[in-house]
């Protein structure tokens, strides 16, 4: 079987207890494209919810350990979105890379893509724009992508829910953008996309669904 790992936020239950999560958006894609979905937990033994950024340690070289024994239990990698951008999410891309193991990252994961070897420096506020509700948008396709091969097509509509953008997109490519706002990134090799917007979401989506197809065919070829 086919095993894709998603990366797991911080998150507080109403009784006030730490835990680590996955929304069951993204672990019914996985189930509903033939793979089988795993937690990848974050490595640190601290309570994430409760610190500030820089209240967090470092990784240690054996933390870095941990994540790369969970990663190389899947085939691919799904880095979902969240709020707060942590030094595991981006060890988890910047280990992916290296291995060139298929990965898909969605608003947050793509902002992360755009990160992970430049401190955050790109990530701006998108301000006067409520994302506190569903909406949808117009996006153009760069018609010299990978995204647009898997797509087919320059204009589509999509989801968004975020309230931050990145500047410029690392050492990824632009794929797609609405306006000055970039929504896709890419590299070059087995698998490796970021979109700003939800597919997960919106799975009854030809686009989206032709998303998830490339992404798990490519894991199953890994």
């Amino acid at each position: 079987m086919t095993i894709v790992g998603i990366v797991s936020r911080p998150n507080i239950s109403k009784q006030g207890r730490s835990n680590t999560m996955v929304l069951d958006d993204m672990r019914k894609a996985v189930i509903e494209f033939g793979a089988v979905p795993i937690s990848i937990l974050p490595p640190q033994n601290i309570e994430y919810f409760d610190k500030k950024l820089d209240e967090i340690p470092p990784l240690t070289d054996k933390e870095k350990q941990i994540l790369e024994e969970q990663i190389n239990l899947c085939d691919g990698i799904i880095m979902p979105g969240g709020t707060v951008m942590h030094e595991y999410d981006k060890y988890v891309c910047e280990y992916c890379n290296k291995k060139n193991i298929p990965i898909l990252g969605i608003c947050m994961g793509m902002q992360i893509m755009c990160n992970y070897n430049n401190d955050n420096k790109n990530i701006k506020i998108e301000d006067g724009i409520d994302r506190s509700e569903m909406f949808n948008h117009d996006l153009t396709i760069n018609k010299d992508s990978i995204l647009y091969n898997i797509i087919g097509k320059e204009n589509i509509t999509v989801n968004s829910f975020h309230k931050y953008k990145v500047s410029n997109s690392g050492s990824y490519k632009v794929s797609a953008t609405n306006k000055d706002v970039i929504e896709a990134v890419e590299k070059d090799g087995k698998f490796n996309i970021g979109l700003q917007w939800h597919p997960e979401r919106s799975l009854e989506d030809e686009n989206s669904r032709n998303i998830f197809k490339k992404f798990i065919s490519s894991c199953e070829n890994n």
